[in-house]
C-alpha cells in the first residue's frame, strides 16, 4: 500500500509554526503510535496553543517522561489558569517531589481556581505530611464548595483514616446537601476506589436504592458477577432499606467490611505491592465506621430522599470496592502467574490497578486476552480487556475488536475504547483493517473514525467511496468526514473539501481542515482569509460565552457561601417540610391556643 505518513514525519511536523498542523502531528502520535513514547513532545510544554499544552503535558505525565519534570515545574511558576493546572497535575502524576516546596507557597498565593485545583491534585498524590497538612487546612478553612469537594477528596487519597470525621463534618455542614447530583460523595467514591458503583446508584433514576433496594442491589450484583454476597447479610441489607432502618443497615455494612479487612491484613502490615490497596481499604473501613456512629443523621434522614439515597449509595460503594480488591491480591504479587492477572482482568472493577496492567501489556499474553472477552460484553473486564489490545498492538485482535464495535452500543465505553484500541494496533494490522472496511465489515460510524488514522491512499479513496456512497444508513457528518480527510493527510483532500467549503451552506466543520491540509503540503488557498476570519469570529463567541459561565459560577458559589455563612454548625440542615408557624399564631396540633403559649416550647 502507499503509505503517505511514518512516525518521523509527525514528529517533525510538531514544531510547525501553524497549530493546526501541530495539532494533527500529536494526535496521530498519541492515536496511532499510543505505546510509543516521543521526546519531541516536550516542545510543545510552553506551545501558545492552550488545548495543546496542556495536552502534552498528560502525554508526558502518562509515559512518565521523569526527565521533563524540572522544565514542566518552571512552566507552572510562569502559566497561568489551565496550564499551569495540567503543570501541577503531571507533575502529581510523576510523584515528583523537588515541586513540594513551589507547590506549597502557591497553595496560599493562587491567582486562580484552576491553578488551586492543580495544586491540590499534586498535594493529594505526593504522600508527605507537609502536603497533607496543607490539605487539611484547606478542608478546614475553605468557604467555597467547588474548592472544598477537590481538597476533601485529595485530603482522603492520602489514605490516613483520621481525617474522614473532618470531611464529613464538612460535607454535613454543606447548606445543600440533599441534591440529586452529589459531587462531593462522589468524588469521594474515586478515592475510595468505587465511583461507578456510586454513579450507577445516583445518576439514574431506575432501581431507586431507597425505593427499590432489593431490584438494585441485584443490578449491582449481575453487573458485577465477581462479587458474592452472603445470603444472610444480603437479606439483612434488603430489610434494614426496606423499613428505613438506614442507621442498622450502615452497621450491618461496616460490620462486614471490618471482618473482610481484618482478615485480608492480619497483622495490619501488608507487603510492599499491597500499600495501595491497604491504602484504599483503611479508608473505606473508617469512612464505614464514621458513617454507622452518626445517629443524629440517621434519624431525621427519612424526609429527604436525595440525601439518603447519596449516603446509601456511598456506602454501597466503599463496601462494594473492599470486596472487589480482594481478586487483585495474587495478581499484585511479583509472582503472579499469567492465570492470576487473567483472573484479576475477567473479574476487576472500573479500577483495575495499573501494576496488573503494566504486568499484563509486558506479558502480552494475545490467545488469553481473546478469550477473556465475554458474550454479551457487559463487563469492566471487558472494557479493560479491549484497552489492553490497544495497547499490546497485536493485529490478532483486529477480529475481537471489530466484534466489540458491531455488538455494542456508540454510546457504551467500550464501543469507544474499541475504536481506540483499533487505531493503536501495530502497522502490519492496517492492510487488514483496510480490507475488512472494504468489504463493509464495518459500518460508515465506525470505519471513518479509523480511516482518519490510515495514513495511506487506499484509505483516502475508500473515505471517498462511502462518503458518496447515498444508501440511507451512510455517515453525513461534514465534522467526522473532514477529520477523516485531515488525519489520512492525502493532498487531494484539499481539493474535495473546497468544493464542499464553496458549494454546502452548513459545512462550518471543513475550514481548520481545508487550512491544515494546505498547510501540510504548502498549497496555497484563496478561501484562507474567510477561514481564518470566521474562526476568529467564533472563538470571541466561545470567549464571550466561556466569561458569562464564570460569572454565573461565581455568582453562585458566592451565594453559596452566604448561605453557608448564615447557617453554621456541625447539625445536618434540613428544608422545612411544611410552612413557618408564626408565634402569635394558632397551634397547628389543633389545641386553640396560641403557638407561643403551647407546642413552641415543646419544640425547642
Amino acid at each position: 500500500m502507499n503509505k503517505l505518513w511514518d512516525y518521523e514525519d509527525y514528529v517533525a511536523h510538531l514544531i510547525h509554526p501553524n497549530p493546526l498542523v501541530r495539532h494533527w502531528a500529536f494526535k496521530a502520535l498519541e492515536g496511532r503510535y499510543s505505546s510509543k513514547y516521543s521526546d519531541e513532545v516536550s516542545n510543545l510544554i510552553d506551545d501558545k496553543d492552550e488545548h495543546l499544552a496542556c495536552a502534552a503535558l498528560r502525554y508526558l505525565a502518562m509515559h512518565e517522561a521523569d526527565q521533563h519534570a524540572p522544565a514542566i515545574l518552571e512552566s507552572f511558576k510562569t502559566r497561568h489558569g489551565n496550564i499551569s493546572s495540567s503543570c501541577a497535575s503531571a507533575l502529581g502524576t510523576m510523584h515528583y517531589e523537588p515541586a513540594v516546596e513551589v507547590m506549597l507557597e502557591k497553595f496560599s498565593t493562587a491567582e486562580s481556581a484552576e491553578t488551586f485545583l492543580g495544586v491540590v491534585s499534586y498535594l493529594g498524590k505526593i504522600h508527605r505530611e507537609d502536603c497533607r497538612k496543607a490539605l487539611l487546612s484547606a478542608v478546614i478553612q475553605l468557604q467555597d464548595t467547588f474548592l472544598l469537594e477537590s481538597a476533601a477528596a485529595n485530603l482522603l487519597s492520602h489514605y490516613n483514616p483520621e481525617d474522614v470525621p473532618l470531611v464529613l463534618d464538612r460535607y454535613f455542614d454543606l447548606s445543600d446537601l440533599d441534591r440529586h447530583y452529589d459531587t462531593f460523595l462522589k468524588n469521594i467514591s474515586y478515592i475510595l476506589g468505587g465511583s461507578e458503583y456510586f454513579r450507577n446508584r445516583t445518576e439514574f433514576n431506575q432501581n431507586n436504592i431507597l425505593e427499590k433496594p432489593r431490584d438494585a442491589l441485584n443490578n449491582l450484583i449481575l453487573k458485577n458477577s465477581f462479587i458474592e454476597l452472603d445470603e444472610s447479610l444480603y437479606e439483612n441489607m434488603i430489610k434494614s432499606l426496606s423499613r428505613g432502618q438506614y442507621e442498622n443497615f450502615s452497621t450491618t455494612v461496616m460490620f462486614d467490611a471490618r471482618t473482610i479487612v481484618l482478615a485480608r491484613y492480619p497483622e495490619n502490615a501488608p507487603a510492599d505491592w499491597l500499600g495501595e490497596l491497604f491504602g484504599q481499604d483503611a479508608i473505606c473501613l473508617a469512612l464505614l465506621e464514621d458513617l454507622s456512629r452518626r445517629s443524629s443523621v440517621w434519624k431525621r434522614i427519612k424526609d429527604f430522599k436525595q440525601l439518603g439515597r447519596n449516603l446509601v449509595s456511598l456506602i454501597i460503594s466503599g463496601y462494594f470496592a473492599i470486596k472487589e480488591r480482594e481478586v487483585y491480591l495474587k495478581a499484585l504479587s511479583p509472582d503472579a502467574s499469567t492465570k492470576d492477572l487473567i483472573l484479576a482482568l475477567k473479574n476487576t472493577g472500573s479500577s483495575l490497578p495499573i501494576p496488573i496492567q503494566k504486568k499484563i501489556k509486558q506479558l502480552a499474553p494475545i490467545s488469553e486476552l481473546k478469550d477473556a472477552l465475554t458474550k454479551n460484553l457487559m463487563t469492566w473486564g471487558d472494557i479493560w480487556t479491549v484497552r489492553l489490545m490497544g495497547r499490546i498492538g497485536a493485529k490478532e485482535f483486529v477480529p475481537d475488536l471489530m466484534n466489540v464495535l458491531c455488538n455494542s452500543d456508540s454510546m457504551d465505553y467500550i464501543y469507544s475504547d474499541a475504536l481506540r484500541a483499533m487505531n493503536a494496533l501495530d502497522e502490519s494490522a492496517d492492510e487488514i483493517i483496510i480490507t475488512a472496511i472494504e468489504n463493509r465489515e464495518l459500518g460508515d460510524w465506525e470505519s471513518f473514525p479509523i480511516l482518519e488514522h490510515l495514513p495511506y491512499s487506499e484509505a483516502y479513496n475508500l473515505a471517498i467511496r462511502r462518503w458518496e456512497d447515498e444508501s440511507d444508513d451512510g455517515m453525513d457528518s461534514y465534522e467526522i468526514f473532514s477529520d477523516c480527510l485531515r488525519g489520512i493527510g492525502d493532498p487531494r483532500g484539499i481539493e474535495k473539501l473546497q468544493d464542499i467549503y464553496s458549494n454546502e451552506s452548513d459545512a462550518t466543520y471543513i475550514g481548520s481542515s481545508l487550512e491544515c491540509l494546505s498547510m501540510i503540503h504548502k498549497v496555497d488557498i484563496p478561501e484562507l482569509p474567510d477561514i481564518r476570519k470566521k474562526r476568529k469570529e467564533q472563538e470571541e463567541k466561545q470567549k464571550a460565552r466561556e466569561k458569562e459561565l464564570k460569572e454565573l459560577a461565581y455568582n453562585y458559589r458566592k451565594n453559596k457561601e452566604i448561605d453557608g455563612l448564615e447557617n453554621t454548625g456541625k447539625v445536618v440542615p434540613f428544608k422545612r417540610s411544611a410552612p413557618k408557624v408564626g408565634r402569635n399564631e394558632p397551634c397547628p396540633c389543633g389545641s386553640g391556643k396560641k403557638y407561643k403559649k403551647c407546642c413552641l416550647n415543646k419544640n425547642d
